[in-house]
């Protein structure tokens, strides 16, 4: 008699199974690694653009200096500041709570987004609940008298689309607070 050395059938099925898990394992690796080769730039970006606002809000830039450099706070919103610079600039920023922008003006001229690449198509800043700026006076009170306010909360989150991993999209909230030393 000749025997055959084949395989069974019940050989046969434990490789196919074994192949169907390590190809499932495979993909579900080889599909968060695509995902994540998108949302992670895309959360980056929203990092830098929240830091960017919130660096262009306090420290200012080459047109104005920021709230860190104020002399005077004369007017405060719950999304918009209006201050007066260290070079005597009348400035404020505001947040656009329907197209989810953020503006400055300086000296009454033309708005203009803040950061400049925050204009882009699907990206939105928004506040905290809807509120950009939170006031505080020398008790660390809220206040709504800008004479008496010493610091200025800002809570800001960038972000592209939904913002939602699933979605591929990037999000970032920030918030810092600034003593407003006013200057004279």
């Amino acid at each position: 008699m000749i025997f055959k050395k084949a395989f069974t059938l019940i050989e046969l099925l434990m490789v196919i199974a074994i192949i169907g898990i390590l190809a499932g394992s495979g993909a579900w690796l080889v599909a968060n690694t695509v995902k994540n080769s998108v949302f992670i730039p895309n959360q980056l970006n929203m990092d830098k653009l929240a830091k960017d606002a919130l660096d262009i809000m306090i420290e200012g830039d080459n047109q104005a200096m920021g709230l860190r450099f104020s002399r005077a706070i004369s007017a405060v919103n719950a999304n918009r500041v209006d201050f007066i610079d260290g070079a005597s600039k009348t400035v404020y920023f505001r947040l656009d709570t329907v197209g989810n922008k953020l503006y400055r003006s300086i000296n009454g001229a033309a708005e203009v987004a803040l950061p400049y690449y925050s204009g882009l198509a699907g990206i939105s800043i928004t506040g905290k609940a809807g509120t950009l700026f939170t006031y505080y006076d020398s008790t660390d009170a809220v206040t709504a008298v800008p004479a008496n306010v010493r610091r200025v909360q800002m809570i800001l989150i960038a972000k592209t689309g939904t913002g939602l991993y699933n979605d591929w999209e990037g999000s970032s909230e920030q918030a810092t607070a600034i003593a407003v030393e006013k200057l004279q």
